[in-house]
């Protein structure tokens, strides 16, 4: 029998990383990724639960996450239950650092940084460790292995790319204030290169802390670099 649910039970759904599916009053499990990377074990329990409690179809996200299609509401405490033997979550949604996008420079001929294991490490900090942490907005990061830009990491509030220093040491560059939408532009690149992914963990950490405290409730980061300058906000983060 369908759910009937209330608008504050749909937005209460959302908050927990569940999507209603137009027209229907069945959900979308919004399934994190660490980077867009699964093990082969994992894939399968997708397929699993996404047959036990959904349509049996399966979407991939613009943010690399995965969705199960079709699912009822009674049936969402089972799935995240069944989800998690096989260390995954649903969730990924509201006003706090969102699961991190990456390319594959880790395995790729052009790859200039370890994206993968950087990845992981904004993954573990920063979406699960600031998971209860509110921000003005959204927050998005992600992170590309070199200038080619395939994952578009500059479209993201931080942006992460691997870059070649003179001498050819790695080294990464940053860009702050990108974003998608109908009105996306790039980010704009901090002209300081960083040299380990310890100085972009603590970068990271500072701009998340400067967005807490000075943007505006429900301001999106691009506009907090508009409203006080890309200068000030870049001297202020440090």
């Amino acid at each position: 029998m369908a759910t009937i649910l209330s608008a504050d039970e749909i937005k209460s759904f959302k908050g927990r990383g569940w999507l209603l599916n137009k027209g229907t009053d069945t959900f979308s499990a919004r399934i994190v990724t660490a980077n867009g990377k699964v093990s082969a074990d994992q894939l399968q329990a997708v397929a699993e639960v996404a047959r036990k409690f959904g349509t049996g179809e399966v979407t991939f996200t613009s943010r690399q996450g995965i969705e199960v299609l079709g699912v009822p509401a009674e049936n969402t405490a089972a799935f995240e239950a069944e989800i998690a033997s096989a260390g995954l979550s649903v969730g990924g949604t509201g006003p706090k650092v969102r699961p991190v996008t990456s390319c594959k420079g880790t395995v790729c001929p052009r790859g200039l940084i370890d994206t993968f294991a950087l990845s992981q490490k904004i993954h573990e900090r920063f979406y699960i460790g600031w998971h209860g942490v509110a921000l003005p907005a959204k927050f998005k990061i992600g992170v590309g292995g070199c200038p080619n830009n395939c994952v578009k990491p500059n479209l993201n509030d931080i942006g992460v790319t691997g870059t070649v220093l003179p001498g050819g040491r790695r080294g990464y560059q940053i860009t702050l204030g990108g974003h998608w939408g109908r009105t996306g532009a790039a980010g704009v690149l901090v002209p300081v290169v960083l040299g380990s992914e310890d100085e972009v963990l603590e970068f990271i950490a500072r701009t998340l802390s400067f967005y807490r405290e000075n943007g505006q409730p429900g301001e999106r980061f691009f506009k907090t670099i508009d409203r006080i300058g890309f200068d000030a906000v870049v001297k202020m983060i440090g």
